[in-house]
């Protein structure tokens, strides 16, 4: 069986996740340029334990505490894969200090740690403003 054949690629669960000091987690990598880790939910695993095993792998981050959904994004094809795909972000929370391995990264403060960053996509920003301040969707920041 490939790996194809146990994805479902239509739902991915992001990880927006807090550090109380350091601000907001992002990743980096040429493809997708700045980004917050994420998994793909596979058939027959928890959706929470997937998650948490990719912030794992891809952070070395093993206390995520998964919090309430921030946004649910529909995705049409080509934009993020070449299949249709809703993106559930969520908020999460870390206790660990900057010691995050195996990845570029940088944790973001404010909105101004942005500028000048190539973003994966524009709702990134407004992710990490939401996560820091606790703005809405429907707030002015948005």
């Amino acid at each position: 069986m490939s790996k194809r054949d146990d994805t479902l690629f239509e739902v991915t669960e992001v990880a927006v996740i807090r550090h109380r000091d350091l601000g907001v987690l992002l990743l980096h990598s040429e493809q997708r340029r700045w980004h917050f880790p994420d998994a793909t939910v596979r058939v027959h695993e928890r959706w929470d334990e997937s998650l948490r095993d990719r912030v794992r792998e891809v952070t070395g981050i093993d206390d995520l505490v998964i919090g309430p959904v921030l946004l649910i994004q529909n995705f049409y094809p080509g934009e993020v894969d070449e299949r249709p795909q809703f993106g559930i972000f969520l908020s999460c929370v870390t206790e660990v200090a900057d010691d995050v391995i195996g990845t570029r990264h940088r944790w973001a403060r404010n909105r101004s740690d942005l500028d000048g960053l190539d973003l994966f996509r524009p709702l990134v920003a407004n992710l990490v403003t939401l996560a820091l301040d606790g703005s809405s969707p429907g707030s002015p920041a948005w």
